[in-house]
């Protein structure tokens, strides 16, 4: 493991504003702080029914109205921390702009106007290479932060669990597992959502996470989309079946549209989302090594303990349809 974790963690309980609470991250993040005594506003357009049972406060407001925000910025009681767990739901063009840096933009100004002292941003590791609209609107808000002045830590997670989940049930079903190209051009440190958010949280109280971006994966090795199909047949004891797919289709189609997105914001929202699958299908989601021009599983650093394993073999054995996915669900 890295050494990003540290023994100078205090139990001081402090008030933290959650954004994104109603989503995968945001929920573990919320049952984690709850957990150790800090007091939790959750604020955003929905409240998440997994912590209705917490204590914590909840606000509705849309955050990519400034109008509402302004109307009750001042019933807000004193905020220590900001934690930011927003994102695009779709990785539309203009839903990403809206959300990645709309709503965050609205966040951090709720965070100055409260004299709030940290604000905690869960970005995504995928920025290190950006070439995708919801990544340069990701990064156009880490810039906004970093120049605010506030305190900040920006989180750079690899791939969630359930993001590797979408293909159980076809092979429980009897399907082949789909890969793209060989299935060994990508590679990943998946993370955990529990884990990922006992790393955000402590984020809070161990200062030397202060004022940096830090990349973060799960425990090792890493693992290729290939490997994921084989485990995943070992463990219901089933012979392999791997189906290879070109990566370049993506890409190919996406290039047909072209002359149609100029006329058409679905159609345009559809080019994006053909760009997205081209570049997970294409890219690993590990360190970016600048100098070597390559991607590195060594310098990845490692947080938890939880394996993509253990996760298989939960949603296996719990028979859980898809396991909730929604969104999640790449391919």
């Amino acid at each position: 493991m890295v050494g990003l974790m540290s023994s100078a963690i205090t139990s001081k309980s402090k008030t933290v504003l959650l954004a994104g609470a109603s989503g995968y991250i945001g929920k573990f993040v919320c049952k984690e702080l709850t957990s150790r005594g800090h007091n939790v506003i959750t604020i955003g357009r929905s409240n998440p029914h997994a912590v209705d049972t917490l204590i914590c406060s909840k606000i509705e407001v849309d955050l990519c109205s400034r109008q509402g925000i302004e109307g009750f910025k001042h019933s807000i009681p004193r905020v220590d921390v900001v934690i930011s767990c927003l994102g695009s739901r779709s990785g539309g063009r203009k839903d990403a702009w809206l959300v990645e840096l709309g709503a965050n933009q609205t966040l951090l100004s709720l965070a100055l106007s409260k004299n709030a002292t940290q604000f905690v941003l869960l970005s995504a590791i995928c920025v290190q290479k950006p070439r995708l609209e919801f990544q340069f609107a990701k990064l156009a808000f880490e810039k906004k932060l970093i120049k605010s002045g506030i305190p900040y830590t920006i989180v750079r997670p690899t791939a969630y669990f359930k993001s590797l989940a979408g293909q159980i049930e076809n092979v429980k079903a009897g399907k082949p597992f789909c890969v793209f190209g060989d299935g060994n051009n990508t590679a990943c440190k998946p993370i955990s959502g529990y884990d990922l958010a006992v790393f955000m949280s402590d984020c809070i109280e161990l200062s030397q996470r202060r004022n940096r971006i830090l990349t973060i994966g799960g425990p090792g090795p890493s693992i290729t989309p290939k490997q994921q199909g084989e485990m995943l047949f070992r463990l219901i004891d089933k012979p392999c079946r791997i189906r290879q797919f070109p990566s370049g289709i993506f890409r190919a189609l996406s290039t047909l549209m072209v002359p149609f997105g100029v006329f058409s914001e679905r159609l345009a929202n559809r080019r994006e989302f053909l760009r997205i699958a081209h570049y997970y299908a294409t890219e690993s989601m590990l360190f970016w090594d600048t100098e070597e021009k390559r991607y590195s599983a060594e310098k990845t650093p490692e947080c938890g303990s939880q394996t993509l394993e253990s996760f298989y073999k939960e949603i296996l054995n719990s028979n859980l349809p898809s396991h909730e996915l929604g969104e999640h669900k790449l391919f």
